[in-house]
């Protein structure tokens, strides 16, 4: 376990503290990609949007249309 922590530890602190210009770049392009990804959450994927899922729905989306009409 303690060497997971170390791995860990060891890990973050290069993200914190890059040593090298690739590194900084590589850090500051998953950082940017971080923001584009939250960013499209919010504004494509709010909360308004979001369809309420219940027995119904779920029903109508994942049952064949015409094995729906042969139940009828």
């Amino acid at each position: 376990m303690r060497a997971v922590l170390t791995t860990l530890r060891a890990f973050v602190a290069a993200g914190l503290r890059p040593k090298t210009p690739l590194a900084r770049g590589i850090v500051l392009a998953l950082c940017v990609k971080v923001c584009v990804v939250v960013a499209m959450r919010l504004f494509l994927f709010g909360g308004d949007a979001r369809v309420a899922v219940d027995h119904s729905v779920m029903d109508d989306r994942l049952t064949p249309v015409a094995a729906q009409d042969q139940g009828n």
